[in-house]
């Protein structure tokens, strides 16, 4: 079955949508980078195809999502930081389950796809004045990082923005899918009632990894450090209730 792809790549690496593709000009597939062909007939819906019937390439699977996307995010990035506009984002804190909110580019001046941080290449990273990535954002289709990337990300202090790719449709909303991610995890965007907990952020940066689709990335849940959290101030405060009593009973 051939498959409808509406996205592909120009000789100058943007990518385009089908329905500002022109005749005569040379597209590729943004995952294998093999050339496309431009099919706007009268009867089927217009697309691209690859040249190859043999590709190996699954079209609109992984790769072409994957990079597609990551090259159209980038570009709006870049825009808001030279326009200086803010790039609010909203994101439900699992933590203390409500509604958090941070523009994501006050204090960054630069982005870059695939940088190179010792252990792993986000897939985009943004820089402050300093030179130093307080952000990066990683686009999950598949897999999610390796443990080893997220303890990096958690020990580094850099905060941890997943977005989730669900089908080709994404790479319509692009800003809707930035400005509404998945996940944000750690540090200076995570949860005040969290951050002001200097043992329990460090138990969550050295033991836990999150969980994604049910399945535990190793360590305890967020939702147990969170419980033995609220355990712990309950008996504080249930110490301090009876000191003040033994105190008044002195009196």
């Amino acid at each position: 079955m051939e498959l409808l792809n509406k996205f592909a790549e120009d000789n100058n690496g943007k990518i385009i949508h089908i329905k500002n593709a022109l005749p005569g000009v040379d597209y590729y597939c943004p995952g294998c980078k093999e050339k496309f062909i431009l099919k706007k007939g009268d009867i089927r819906q217009h697309h691209f195809a690859h040249n190859n019937s043999s590709s190996n390439c699954i079209g609109t699977g992984e790769g072409y999502l994957h990079k597609a996307f990551k090259k159209m995010l980038l570009n709006v990035i870049m825009e808001y930081i030279k326009e200086k506009k803010p790039l609010e984002i909203k994101w439900n804190c699992y933590i203390c389950k409500q509604e958090h909110n941070h523009n994501i580019l006050n204090g960054v001046y630069d982005a870059k796809d695939e940088y190179f941080m010792e252990v792993c290449r986000p897939d985009i990273a943004l820089f402050n004045e300093n030179g130093k990535v307080p952000i990066v954002i990683e686009i999950i289709d598949t897999h999610e990082p390796e443990k080893s990337v997220i303890e990096y990300y958690m020990g580094n202090n850099i905060v941890l923005i997943q977005i989730k790719l669900n089908s080709e449709d994404d790479l319509e909303n692009i800003e809707n899918k930035i400005k509404y991610p998945l996940t944000v995890l750690y540090n200076n965007l995570m949860c005040p009632i969290f951050y002001r907990n200097y043992i329990y952020q460090k138990r969550l940066l050295t033991n836990s990894i999150p969980v994604y689709n049910g399945i535990r990335q190793g360590g305890p849940r967020i939702e147990q450090v969170v419980e033995e959290h609220e355990r712990d101030r309950q008996r504080k405060r249930h110490f301090a209730i009876q000191n003040n009593k033994k105190k008044s009973r002195r009196k």
